[in-house]
């Protein structure tokens, strides 16, 4: 093969060429949370309610009038969840809690998907550590969240 064409332009053949990375080998990655604690150290993996084979994240909820639980899956970019007690609605906001000892997720900022939304914070560690935590918006069916690990922001999607 010729290096040069006749008006003197490089020719750089395409079978050399390294391919970009498909953004859909991104998709292929997914993160499964397998540790995660409350801010006070209470586990709340529950391996009782397994959520497309891997057990799922245990949460209270608290709205003015209705209070339940729920397990959130732990597999990144899963929507899914299953109601154990009370309803969810979607685009409204709940309070979330830990089932073991009641005590309130901590906040790390507000989410831009309503006014009043906020980024809840889950440990992976059980003691509460920002740099190592998943975080994600406690109105039902917004798609935003995080995992932090080790300082860094791995991913943007919803758990």
């Amino acid at each position: 093969m010729e290096r040069f064409r006749k008006d003197g332009r490089l020719v750089i053949p395409l079978m050399n060429r390294k391919k970009p990375e498909s953004p859909k080998d991104e998709d292929k990655v997914r993160y499964v949370v397998n540790e995660a604690y409350c801010p006070k150290g209470c586990n709340i993996i529950d391996n009782e309610h397994k959520i497309n084979n891997a057990p799922g994240l245990r949460i209270r909820f608290k709205r003015p009038g209705i209070d339940g639980e729920f397990v959130l899956s732990a597999i990144e970019g899963d929507f899914d969840k299953i109601i154990l007690s009370g309803e969810l609605e979607d685009g409204v906001k709940d309070d979330l809690y830990c089932p073991h000892c009641g005590v309130a997720f901590k906040i790390l900022v507000n989410c831009c998907c309503k006014p009043d939304a906020d980024m809840i914070v889950i440990g992976l560690t059980p003691e509460l550590d920002f740099n190592n935590a998943i975080t994600f918006c406690n109105v039902t069916g917004c798609a935003n969240g995080t995992f932090v690990k080790s300082g860094d922001v791995i991913r943007h999607s919803r758990l």
